[in-house]
């Protein structure tokens, strides 16, 4: 993980406002109030980050039954994202599109798009999607972007070095966790 620079949390909200705005008809909402919530707890300490594929597939996916499918994706305890991958790779990204296919045309709008951040942090936040999640020193857990980087490492982005195949992001709780510089 590379630092960019370090960010003030009306930047890391401009930025999510101008690329994910609040309607209705997503969960956009819920991402704002966690980042909000995670802001709190790191007290405004946030930085901009290049992600490497090892770093991307590490993150820490919170609970989530796909978009109210049949086969519930990740549990109460949370996930890596390399878990949440193979997991959809074990039972064919075919089943899984059949059971859960709210979720899937997420994953699927998601496939080669690859210009939009993330927003992790290195704290959990109190939401019930977040409440089983024990996160391991330094690792870093999603607020915002999960059917992003479920489509990411489902298409293969992640799985060679070099600039192409970062993810970037914004991280609330950079410095006081000391991940990296």
């Amino acid at each position: 993980m590379h630092c960019i620079q370090t960010v003030r949390f009306a930047e890391v909200l401009k930025h999510f406002e101008e690329h994910h705005p609040v309607r209705d008809d997503n969960m956009n909402a819920h991402a704002r109030e966690c980042m909000e919530k995670a802001n709190e707890l790191v007290h405004s300490e946030w930085a901009y980050v290049a992600l490497d594929g090892e770093d991307a597939r590490n993150i820490i996916l919170p609970h989530h039954i796909s978009e109210g499918g049949a086969l519930p994706l990740i549990p109460p305890t949370g996930m890596t994202l390399r878990s949440a991958a193979d997991k959809i790779r074990e039972i064919t990204a075919q089943a899984y599109a059949i059971a859960n296919p709210a979720c899937w045309k997420k994953l699927d709008y998601w496939r080669g798009r690859y210009d939009s951040p993330l927003f992790l942090s290195t704290v959990t936040v109190d939401h019930s999607d977040y409440r089983g999640v024990t996160l391991p020193p330094g690792a870093l857990v999603h607020l915002d972007g999960l059917h992003r980087l479920i489509a990411w490492d489902l298409s293969g982005r992640f799985d060679s070095s070099g600039t192409e195949n970062r993810a970037l992001a914004y991280v609330a709780g950079f410095k006081s966790r000391n991940l990296g510089g």
